[in-house]
């Protein structure tokens, strides 16, 4: 049986990944001078921008509060993991063995120390459970973060907060230009399989990515519609009242028919 046509797009999730994170990296400095949040934070321009990128920057602090705990998470996990195997051993050994084994343990100890070999074994267990440990609360990070879907549903819904939007404005023209065209639409077949297999490594994610594209084509339309509805001219920049409608392509759709 030959596969199918999304099937075979599939083993290109890891090039296509690369090409989303690609426009990251292309505007990984866009955040660094955030609108309202200068040093004269008083000013009446500063406050007019902190109103403006209000919905925005709710988000962005939903997203760094689940990002912190799942962070906390994987410190505490680091730490237990560490605390098991450098003194987990031990403390069993001389649970089952008693006094006796306690006793040889002790010996053992006195006989590295007077060959100076005992500093060798400490700082070699160090680096080995201090590197199992790290390990562990990494892996743990990635786990808790990876499964926060509210954080993966936050980022996906970023284009349709009210006000403005300067992740929107940056990086919506590239992000749609990777997604809906460089990306072959068999691909996403992939993600809306029928039969609730998870046919791509993170689900999630490509969920999260394909939301902000299509999203980004709502807020663009929105935004059109609301410049036309007052007579602006298509580059003045727009702070919408609310939230974009998650219907808004279907909405105008029937406006033009009428």
């Amino acid at each position: 049986m030959q596969p199918s046509t999304a099937e075979k797009e599939r083993p290109k999730e890891t090039q296509y990944l690369t090409k989303v994170y690609g426009v990251l990296r292309k505007h990984k400095g866009f955040m660094t001078n955030y609108p309202g949040s200068g040093t004269l934070s008083n000013t009446e321009e500063e406050v007019r921008l902190r109103k403006q990128y209000a919905s925005e920057r709710a988000i962005f602090e939903k997203i760094a509060k689940n990002e912190v705990t799942a962070f906390a998470c994987g410190l505490a996990l680091s730490a237990l993991v560490f605390t098991s195997v450098r003194y987990a051993p031990r403390y069993l050994a001389v649970k089952i063995g008693g006094k006796e084994k306690e006793r040889a343990l002790k010996e053992a100890d006195e006989i590295s120390r007077k060959s100076n070999t005992r500093w060798i074994q400490q700082t070699f267990a160090f680096l080995v459970e201090s590197s199992f440990g790290a390990w562990a609360g990494w892996r743990g990070y990635n786990i808790i973060s990876s499964q926060n879907v509210d954080s993966y549903e936050l980022i996906g819904k970023i284009p349709l907060c009210a006000g403005r939007s300067v992740t929107s404005d940056t990086i919506c023209s590239d992000w749609v230009a990777v997604v809906h065209n460089e990306i072959q639409p068999e691909f996403w077949q992939n993600l809306d399989a029928k039969d609730g297999e998870k046919k791509l490594n993170d689900q999630r994610k490509w969920k999260a990515i394909r939301d902000f594209a299509d999203n980004c084509v709502k807020r663009k339309a929105y935004e059109n519609s609301y410049r036309k509805e007052r007579g602006l001219s298509s580059n003045v920049p727009i702070e919408l009242p609310d939230d974009v409608p998650q219907d808004i392509l279907l909405s105008l759709q029937n406006a033009n028919k009428k």
